[in-house]
This record gives C-alpha cells, sequence and structure tokens, in this order.
C-alpha cells in the first residue's frame, strides 16, 4: 500500500517471486531428506556413515519499489544538483538502513559519477541536474 512518506513507500516492496519459490522448496526438499535419513536411522542403519545433507543456500532477493524514487529525481531536473541532493537527504533517513539503502544504492547511482554504472542523469557544469539523452 503507498503511503505519502516517500520513504517508506519505495521500500515497501516484500521478496520477489521467484525467490520466494525458491525458499519454500528448499525448505521442503530439506525437510524430506532429513527425515528420510532420519527414518533410515530408527531402523537401524549405522549411525556412523549416516549423513545429513547439506542445505543448499537461497539468499533473499528483495523487490524494492523504485517507481516513486525514479519519479522524484525525474522531476528535479532542472534544479541545483545540491538543493535536490539535499532535499533527498531530507525524505530519505541515512542512519537507516533501508534509507541507506535507497539512497546509496539506487538514487544517487543514477547521477553519473557511479562507477561501473550507466547513468541516466549528469551533473553539468554550472551544478544544474540534466538528464542524459541516449541513442
Amino acid at each position: 500500500m503507498a503511503t505519502k512518506n516517500l520513504s517508506r513507500t519505495v521500500i515497501e516492496g516484500g521478496r520477489t517471486r521467484g525467490n520466494t519459490w525458491q525458499r519454500r522448496t528448499s525448505n521442503g526438499v530439506q525437510r524430506s531428506s532429513a527425515l528420510r535419513v532420519s527414518g533410515s536411522l530408527v531402523s537401524g542403519a549405522d549411525a556412523d556413515f549416516t549423513i545429513y545433507p547439506v542445505r543448499r543456500v537461497v539468499y533473499p532477493q528483495f523487490n524494492d519499489k523504485l517507481g516513486p524514487a525514479e519519479r522524484w529525481l525525474a522531476s528535479q531536473v532542472g534544479r541545483p544538483w545540491n538543493k535536490a541532493r539535499s532535499d533527498l537527504f531530507a525524505r530519505f533517513d541515512v542512519r537507516t538502513t533501508p534509507g541507506r539503502h535507497i539512497v546509496f544504492d539506487h538514487v544517487l547511482p543514477e547521477v553519473e559519477g557511479a562507477p561501473r554504472r550507466r547513468s541516466d542523469y549528469v551533473v553539468d557544469h554550472v551544478g544544474i541536474l540534466r538528464k542524459v539523452k541516449r541513442r
């Protein structure tokens, strides 16, 4: 559900669909394998050579809602970058993990200067935020 607070609206995405499925599947496989090994131990198998299978690691993947943050950044085109940047830090609390994640991993890299990323915005020689025109 969207809120009027931009910092809460952006981060409320939950997990990606595929990641939810992967986590459920890995849990089911782990439980059935452990049950099979435990059943063999109860039936009298040699405990010295019985090994429980290692769980396959499924890392969490998040589905951040970045549309509002991208629209906000697009609305700042033509403004001095110092003012837009100060508004950005006023809207997102960088003392929190979600705030740092949105500001430093998603919004600021969109402005040119971030290494290894194709930026959509650039700060011109006067200090004004401009959108980069791509072919």
